[in-house]
Order: C-alpha cells, then structure tokens, then sequence
C-alpha cells in the first residue's frame, strides 16, 4: 500500500452531473493546460456519464469490441484516448474520478500514483464493509477475483489526466461486450451486487473526497464548475 502523506496542500474538488464522455475530456484538456501553466491549482473532478466506451492507447483492434452489432443498436458511443490501458465501459451509476495534479507533489512516479489511486478506493471500499484488493501485474481494484474498479491515467508534462472508475449502481450488461481492460473472462461487478443492496451514488461522491485527502495529504476544496474558469 502507498504510504499515507502527512503535507498538506489543496486542491480543488469539482463535483459534476452526468456529463457526455466528450464535454468532460475537453474539460480536463483546458484544466490540464492551465495546470501546466500554474494558473490554477490541482483539481479533482468528479462525475458520472453516460454510456460509453472509452479505448486506452495501448488497445489492438483485436481487443476493442466484441458486440459491434450492440454497441450499435444501444448507440453507445466509442472514444479513441490518450489514457493508458485498453477498452473500458462508463454508465450512469458509475462514479468517475478524474485528477489534475502536479506528479512530483505527491510521489516519485507514474506506478506510485497508481496504488495511491487503488490505495483510496480500497480505502473506500472497505469503509462500506467490502474487502477490496488490488492485484499484482493488473491494475485496477478486485473483491477476490471480480473487478470493481478501473484505472487509466495519462501523464503529460508531469501533470496527469483521467484516472479511475468505480462500480457502484450501475448496469454491468455493456461489459459482456467487450473484454473489460484486455482482461479475458474478466467478472465486473458493484458495489450493490457485492453488498446484497441498494447504494446511493451520492453518498459514495461524498465519502470519496476525504479517503483522497488522506491518502494524497490534501485539503480538497469544493468548487462550483463554471466552464472557461480556473
């Protein structure tokens, strides 16, 4: 597990409505740029969307769709991204994280960040009384062996971009068309299906933030989004 810092910096938190997959890119594009730049602080942006396929650069035609034909017919849209990994799906019901931060604040490089990202949704997980794991060689956070969590990040001019999804309430039908992260026979489930109830997307985004802060040592400040502002 990464270890928890105890500095504290701040950074600003972004809590969104359901946003279409292209809308939210070209929001961390701008965000990116201008974090870049120093002219905003780090920022973490929270949100749902709608259904969507989104492919990693690391995918090979061989592991991008299985269903075309069903893709097509529940017009889920497909993204080509500069994020790591390979094919993975969005929907509402799943909660999206989304970092702008500055690498060299917080650790020594793109895998540490990585298991800090596993390290506060495991943390957020087991609050919810779910023993979550991660998985040596596959990155991403497991209840045994079914995966509730998906990771793919893209770091640029030592700022990142994207960054994680969690199952939480969401329709798991659009998994069985593709082969989730290139992972063959992979098992995708929810938080709801892994607690025997329902769960409030809502209570989740709340409780997420302070599972950030303490892993990353941030003081993470709720700010109203208004588009072309830092």
């Amino acid at each position: 597990m990464a270890t928890t810092t105890q500095t504290q910096y701040s950074a600003h938190l972004y809590c969104l409505p359901i946003t279409p997959y292209k809308e939210a890119w070209e929001i961390q594009k701008a965000k990116h740029n201008a974090r870049v730049n120093d002219q905003t602080s780090d920022t973490l942006f929270l949100l749902q969307h709608p259904p969507t396929y989104t492919l990693g650069r690391r995918t090979k035609d061989s592991s991008r769709l299985l269903d075309e034909e069903a893709r097509i017919k529940h017009a889920i849209p497909i993204y080509e991204t500069e994020r790591g990994g390979l094919i993975t799906y969005h929907g509402p019901g799943q909660l999206v994280g989304y970092p702008i931060f500055k690498l060299r604040t917080y650790c020594t490089g793109p895998k540490q960040y990585i298991h800090m990202l596993e390290e506060v949704l495991i943390n957020l997980l087991r609050n919810f009384g779910l023993q979550a794991e991660r998985h040596e060689h596959c990155t991403g956070v497991w209840i045994e062996n079914r995966k509730i969590a998906a990771l793919g990040v893209h770091i640029n001019r030592r700022v990142t971009m994207h960054g994680f999804s969690l199952n939480v309430a969401n329709d798991l039908t659009a998994y069985k068309w593709i082969t989730p992260c290139g992972i063959q026979n992979c098992i995708m489930t929810n938080m709801e299906n892994e607690l025997g109830n329902s769960v409030n997307l809502s209570e989740v985004m709340d409780q997420l933030p302070r599972f950030f802060e303490n892993t990353f040592g941030l003081n993470l400040i709720r700010k109203s989004y208004q588009e072309n502002t830092t």
